[in-house]
């Protein structure tokens, strides 16, 4: 089994307009407890998300994960700008291979919602993709 959200982490993080927000602040899953001292602050987080395997009937060695991306910022602008230079490299994978997967595509799932985390009052920004890749470690 490949791991295509640490996959996905590894190319948001080596880009330099993501790290020039987020710094190194790209995480699989969740807010790692000691970050969420340091909030609100550029950040993202992958992970991901339910919805239907466009390769389900199929034989391939191949398949389709929707994902999540939420970028935080210390402001809202700054959140959404993060999330852009995200969606840039998602919209940009084609054919790559990253962290032992190779993904194949990554295609907009739909549009963004914007706003703050419920609990925190975080300003983020939320965004769904779906990604092609395979299910053999390159």
């Amino acid at each position: 089994m490949v791991d295509l959200i640490g996959a996905i982490v590894a190319l948001l993080a080596a880009d330099p307009a993501v790290a020039a927000i987020a710094d190194v602040r790209v995480f699989g899953g969740e807010l790692p407890p000691d970050e969420t001292a340091a909030m609100p602050r550029g950040a993202i987080v992958v992970e991901p998300s339910g919805g239907t395997s466009l390769l389900g009937g199929s034989y391939a060695e191949a398949d389709t994960q929707r994902i999540d991306i939420t970028a935080y910022g210390a402001t809202p602008r700054q959140a959404a700008e993060l999330m852009e230079a995200a969606a840039g490299v998602m919209r940009r994978i084609r054919r790559t291979v990253s962290a032992g997967v190779l993904i194949h595509w990554a295609n907009s799932a739909g549009g963004f919602q914007a706003g703050r985390e419920p609990n925190t009052e975080w300003p983020r920004v939320w965004r769904s993709f779906q990604v092609l890749h395979s299910l053999k470690e390159v």
